[in-house]
């Protein structure tokens, strides 16, 4: 393995020619206990750090990226260089970690999984390949991070699954899927409409809102939410304008929607969804959503376990959430603690020469 990734590497070098001479740049940037980080590799981490400081700093000019002071996911305050280059780092040491956990654990890649990796490369190599190559990534070293990223994910299961070195308890498995998923139905009366995009205005915003409420006061459950659909939607259509009837009930009813907490976020806002998680099981209430779903809803929450939804049937997002974060961390942890990365390597690959 580490002659092929050697051979990759070494395919990746590009010649700059510097007083009439031709240098190679730097094939790789050192090691990571017994895993040699390709050049390309180390660029690929660069650039999904880039991506990452992209969205903080609201920018997507490489300058305006690396000299914007702006809030870590960690509240730590930092500007984009300083960023990409920690972040950077992090990429590369839980490579290198994964790699040798992944050997280790005597982990494989099975036939599947490498075909449906090998459809992902493919992929984003014929959106990305010509940002890639500006920036000095190759397709091979693409295809070694696809790899690695299947490993991580992977380790998951091979530390904390049900027959994994530490695996999680059911019991513990259960209660984080009660408390951080969440299964409600819920009917939408629309501030606007969702063909002309035509909002109301905020008298009418304030009718629609009372409606909800309203409606909120009669249902005692989700069976009740059809019924409210086709009493209630044609008065909003009247507010629009638009003729919508009971018969559009099933544009703006939803029933037994099982989510996560950001998918929650994006359906109803943040303010909303508080309001959900905070809610008992069988509570009705309207609230306002500025989420997705923009208008006033009538939810009805509903317990996340039913006949059909079993705690195997959520074991693995279950443990994602649970424990992939505290994986990446400990990754992130075994592999600084390992690195001999070479400085000046990785200086030739200043953040400055990133291509946006």
């Amino acid at each position: 393995m580490k002659r092929l990734t050697k051979i990759l590497a070494l395919g990746l070098s590009a010649a700059l020619l510097l007083a009439g001479c031709a240098i190679k740049t730097p094939a790789t940037v050192g090691t990571v206990g017994d895993t040699t980080i390709p050049a390309g590799v180390y660029l690929l981490a660069q650039y999904e750090a880039y991506v990452q400081a992209q969205t903080l700093a609201a920018s997507t000019d490489v300058k305006e990226v690396l000299a914007a002071t702006f809030n870590d996911e960690d509240g730590n305050e930092t500007t984009g260089a300083d960023y990409i280059t920690a972040k950077t780092l992090d990429g590369v040491y839980r490579y290198a970690a994964a790699e040798q956990n992944y050997a280790a654990m005597s982990g494989q890649l099975s036939d599947s999984a490498q075909q449906l990796i090998d459809q992902q490369v493919e992929q984003q190599w014929e959106s990305m390949g010509d940002t890639y190559t500006a920036n000095g990534i190759g397709r091979q070293s693409l295809q070694l991070w696809a790899e690695n990223s299947y490993k991580q994910e992977a380790l998951l299961e091979l530390l904390y699954g049900q027959d994994g070195a530490e695996s999680v308890s059911d019991a513990e498995l259960t209660a984080y899927a009660e408390e951080n998923f969440f299964r409600f139905s819920y009917l939408l009366l629309p501030y606007f409409d969702m063909n002309t995009f035509a909002a109301l205005d905020e008298d009418q915003q304030e009718q629609v809102w009372q409606m909800a409420q309203e409606a909120a006061d009669k249902a005692t459950s989700s069976d009740d939410l059809l019924a409210l659909a086709e009493e209630y939607l044609p008065q909003v259509g009247e507010l629009l304008g638009n003729g919508m009837g009971a018969d559009s009930a099933s544009s703006y009813l939803v029933t037994g929607a099982l989510v996560n907490y950001d998918t929650l976020t994006s359906y109803l806002g943040e303010d909303a969804a508080e309001q959900v998680k905070a809610m008992a099981v069988g509570e009705v209430r309207a609230l306002q959503s500025t989420g997705y779903n923009y208008g006033a809803v009538i939810v009805v929450k509903e317990a996340v376990f039913n006949a059909s939804t079993t705690l195997d049937s959520l074991r693995s997002d279950a443990l994602w959430g649970l424990k992939y974060d505290e994986v990446q961390q400990q990754l992130a942890e075994e592999g600084a603690a390992e690195a001999a990365l070479d400085q000046s390597a990785m200086n030739t690959y200043s953040p400055r020469k990133i291509k946006g």
